[in-house]
């Protein structure tokens, strides 16, 4: 229930298709809260971001999503954007600290759960970093993609056939459809 005088956090979302992905993404007048990148559209989009926000009110809206749409389309295109766009997240220090420090990976370059863990200043980290990188809210602007284990390609919250995209794409891969094992 609003208290009197809070004022109300609105989240503006939106959804897009880009060749077979479905986007959704979400912002507010501060930045950007949620994107999130599928093969298949799923409908539970306003459900996470409730959970995300339990007090805000949702709006479907273009206009305060335009800037992220703008910048994920040119990424989807092969392009290397900027990902210069506010968040609006919350977080704890240590996951921001290890989601800035994947910002720094250079497009078309991946790093390893134990080199991140490094970057942030805790060398033995990995399982940390991996964790922390579970919790990402805001893939391809906080670049998580990037980061393998050791062994192979590591998880990704929107499935290893998007990493496996992303990461090809990002070779100049442009793939089709990347599930074919």
């Amino acid at each position: 229930m609003k208290q009197s005088g809070e004022k109300v956090r609105k989240i503006y979302y939106w959804e897009f298709q880009y060749n077979e992905l479905t986007m959704q993404v979400a912002s507010s007048d501060i930045g950007a809260v949620r994107v999130r990148i599928r093969f298949t559209r799923e409908d539970d989009f306003i459900s996470e971001l409730t959970a995300l926000a339990p007090r805000a009110e949702f709006y479907k809206d273009f206009r305060p999503n335009e800037a992220l749409v703008n910048v994920l389309e040119a990424y989807l295109k092969g392009d290397n954007p900027p990902m210069d766009l506010p968040w609006d997240v919350n977080t704890t220090s240590f996951r921001y600290e290890v989601w800035k420090g994947v910002c720094t990976i250079p497009y078309g370059e991946t790093r390893n759960y134990k080199d991140v863990a490094f970057m942030v200043g805790v060398p033995k980290g990995a399982r940390a970093v991996g964790q922390a990188l579970n919790k990402n809210p805001l893939p391809i602007l906080i670049p998580c993609h990037r980061v393998v284990s050791i062994s192979g390609l590591g998880g990704f919250g929107a499935g290893i056939d998007v990493k496996r995209y992303l990461l090809s794409l990002e070779q100049g891969d442009l793939p089709a459809r990347l599930s074919q094992k």
